[in-house]
């Protein structure tokens, strides 16, 4: 089983050999390392050209944005599954070799896995979507348990492993649909990739959202891994473009309410759950965008989200209480959009 990470490059500099290095030694030999050079500055580009593992590719192009370059990645992935990491962040060295153990056991389309998310100060912790994980696995314990218990009261049976397989791919979709919409917590079979014509969508910051849910809506099958694969890093000098408070956010109300549409007109738009998740991820992020836009494009923020919300099928914003809600915001994100529908 052979794996094709995308990695695009522009000004990680140094710390773009520990990506490289994450993905070139894993204890899974068999892959591909396509490297996207976006324009890369000079420390960087010095990176990139001292790289000499025939494992890689390295494509070059005139800066045009991470999804252009995730894009361009994409296409020469040689791989049977795919996946993703920043060029800031690392694989764990087992990570591949989990990940194949899974796929062979249960060959499925589209595989999540959980992460470890460093702050700036060092502190290490779960990634943002552990609840996720969880989630899935106490509702596949409670299906199989049912009404039983054990001596101890605990319905959790101290169980371990990928407990979600229990679950249908209706449920499996609706958690899946619940995890933070992030490039490095999945991997994706090709055929997945080419049936449903995946792509990132260009001239968009916040691209990640739209990706990940119609990667889970297309997906035949799927399986949530309870591994940590990935570390994300919240550098403390090196702040993420979207986490600015500048005219970029208004991208997250193109990029969500484009997701919205698609997803209105897939099959999949009639599983409740999965629909329901959707809309607290995409409910949360558009929010915290609110909350952290500068002061004097507030209102144009405001006007903008109204407008694209109105043309979003209303059933979205009705999430049932049967919704996977692992941070408990279902109330407070439909309120949240009722707001801004009724303004």
């Amino acid at each position: 089983m052979k794996f094709s990470c995308v990695m695009t490059a522009y000004n990680e500099g140094p710390l773009l050999a520990q990506s490289i290095a994450s993905v070139l030694n894993q204890t899974h030999a068999d892959l591909q390392l396509v490297l996207v050079d976006d324009g890369a500055d000079a420390p960087t580009r010095a990176v990139l050209k001292a790289q000499q593992d025939p494992r890689i590719l390295l494509l070059e192009q005139s800066n045009d944005g991470l999804s252009s370059a995730r894009n361009r990645g994409l296409r020469h992935c040689n791989g049977d599954y795919i996946c993703f990491l920043d060029g800031d962040d690392l694989r764990a060295p087992w990570s591949f070799a989990e990940v194949a153990a899974a796929l062979r056991a249960d060959p499925v389309e589209l595989l999540l896995v959980g992460g470890v998310l460093s702050q700036p100060q060092g502190h290490l912790q779960p990634f943002m979507d552990e609840g996720s994980a969880t989630g899935a696995a106490l509702e596949a314990q409670a299906q199989s348990a049912g009404p039983q218990q054990n001596q101890s009261g605990d319905q959790s049976g101290g169980q371990t492993g990928d407990q979600a397989a229990a679950l249908d791919l209706a449920a499996r979709k609706a958690w899946a649909a619940s995890y933070e919409p992030q490039s490095a917590n999945k991997f994706i079979c090709a055929a997945l990739l080419a049936r449903a014509r995946l792509s990132f969508p260009n001239d968009h910051f916040f691209e990640d959202i739209l990706f990940h849910a119609l990667a889970i809506a297309h997906a035949r099958s799927v399986t949530l891994l309870p591994a940590r694969s990935f570390t994300y890093f919240r550098r403390q000098y090196r702040p993420q473009v979207t986490g600015g408070s500048s005219a970029i956010r208004f991208d997250v109300i193109g990029s969500t309410q484009v997701m919205f549409q698609l997803l209105a007109q897939h099959p999949e738009f009639a599983n409740a759950r999965f629909r329901g998740a959707v809309a607290i991820g995409a409910l949360r992020l558009l929010k915290w965008c609110e909350e952290r836009i500068a002061r004097h494009q507030l209102a144009a923020y405001q006007l903008a989200l109204r407008a694209a919300l109105l043309g979003v099928d209303a059933r979205f914003f009705t999430i049932s209480p049967e919704t996977p809600d692992p941070r408990g915001e279902r109330l407070e994100l439909q309120r949240y959009a009722q707001t801004h529908l009724m303004a």
